[in-house]
């Protein structure tokens, strides 16, 4: 059994990362893998300076437990370089899509092709020159404290809505490599659907809104959208 986590934007002062801590550690006692399909963290850009304890905390339950169980983790557009600095805390790791056998998971960011600041913003900020300039810029603190206020108040703006023309568009590429199950997060709404052919597709809900998450069976191929309390039940 896989549970799978999207949109908690934890922060050191999240009113819910006390309970996330408390999932982690009933999770550490059960037997499921674990999908974290970005957008853990609020903010995280995966260099020394940068990293808090928090994060170093959830890369140590991670690295523990990926020697338990299987542990993935896909970057959404709040973290930056995890993939590519830490890729050894995970049982496999992605900066976008991430394949298993006939599952695609992936955070979903990029599938709105008209977000055109969005796509150039996210392409950039995790090019190699991005990493070279965080990592070496002097004043590089106050140029992303300046950005994350721009993302803020351009977040505010945003209707929250499902895109479902454009997540079909992208699913029926995706269906053409071989894909027949698609997993994402990033849109903040539990919406699941199957096709006459067998496709199907899950957004899940934002752990951030209920403390929500999705279990699915690989066996079965069922999948569930509930609070992650009701698994200690």
């Amino acid at each position: 059994m896989l549970i799978l986590i999207a949109d908690s934007h934890l922060s050191e002062n999240t009113a819910s990362l006390a309970e996330f801590t408390k999932f982690l550690e009933w999770i550490s006692s059960s037997d499921y893998d674990v999908c974290f399909l970005g957008d853990i963290m609020e903010l995280w850009i995966a260099l020394p300076k940068f990293e808090n304890a928090m994060h170093r905390e959830f890369l140590d339950w991670c690295h523990r437990e990926s020697c338990r169980r299987k542990i993935y983790l896909l970057e959404g557009n709040h973290e930056f370089f995890v993939a590519k600095r830490h890729a050894d805390c995970f049982s496999g790791s992605s900066p976008d899509c991430l394949r298993i056998g006939s599952d695609l998971f992936c955070h979903g960011d990029l599938i709105q092709r008209h977000q055109l600041d969005h796509l150039l913003f996210r392409r950039m900020s995790k090019s190699r020159f991005a990493f070279f300039l965080l990592r070496f810029l002097p004043g590089a603190r106050r140029l992303v404290n300046f950005i994350q206020g721009i993302m803020r108040k351009k977040s505010r703006g945003y209707s929250k809505h499902l895109p479902l023309t454009e997540i079909h568009r992208w699913c029926d590429e995706k269906k053409q490599s071989g894909q027949q199950n698609v997993f994402l997060g990033h849109f903040h709404q539990a919406h699941q659907e199957e096709r006459p052919d067998g496709f199907r597709l899950f957004c899940l809900p934002a752990w951030k809104e209920q403390q929500e998450i999705a279990v699915f069976d690989p066996a079965t191929r069922h999948c569930s959208f509930l609070h992650w309390q009701k698994l200690l039940q």
